[in-house]
């Protein structure tokens, strides 16, 4: 994720030459709608790695998508 944040960050960057408030709140935007699904992947996993019951619930995490 670090490497797509920085690409990121670079193209707001070039999107607004001399706006640096402008750029970053872009970026932002972006970066609040990305990370927010990994979030909730990482804490799905989470839960199913912590559960009593991990090896049918990792089988079924993994079947489902």
């Amino acid at each position: 994720m670090a490497l797509i944040d920085g690409a990121l960050l670079g193209l707001a960057l070039a999107a607004h030459p001399g706006d640096f408030p402008a750029a970053v709140r872009e970026y932002e935007r972006e970066l609040v709608d990305r990370t927010g699904a990994a979030a909730r992947q990482s804490a799905q996993i989470q839960d199913v790695l912590a559960s009593p019951d991990v090896g049918r619930k990792t089988l079924a995490f993994f079947q489902s998508g």
